[in-house]
C-alpha cells in the first residue's frame, strides 16, 4: 500500500513540474515583441482604385447581362 502511496505522489510530483513547464513557456512566448512597419506610400498604384478599371468592368457586365436576356427571349 505505501509503494502506491509512494507512486501516486511521483506522479503528482511529475505532473506539477510538467504545468510548471508548460504555462512558463506559454508565458515566455507571450513577451516576444512584434517590429510592425508599415509603409502606405510606396509610390504604386493599385490596380482597383482607378476608376477607368470599374467603367470597363461596368460596361463588361452590362454587356454579358444584355447578350444573357437576349439569348432568352430568342428561344
Amino acid at each position: 500500500m505505501k509503494q502506491l502511496q509512494n507512486i501516486n505522489t511521483n506522479l503528482k510530483k511529475s505532473l506539477a513540474i510538467g504545468a510548471l513547464f508548460f504555462f512558463q513557456t506559454f508565458a515566455w512566448a507571450q513577451d516576444k515583441e512584434v517590429d510592425v512597419n508599415l509603409n502606405l506610400n510606396d509610390g504604386g498604384s493599385d490596380w482597383y482604385a482607378e476608376p477607368w478599371l470599374l467603367v470597363v468592368g461596368a460596361a463588361v457586365f452590362i454587356i454579358i447581362i444584355v447578350a444573357l436576356l437576349r439569348g432568352r427571349n430568342s428561344n
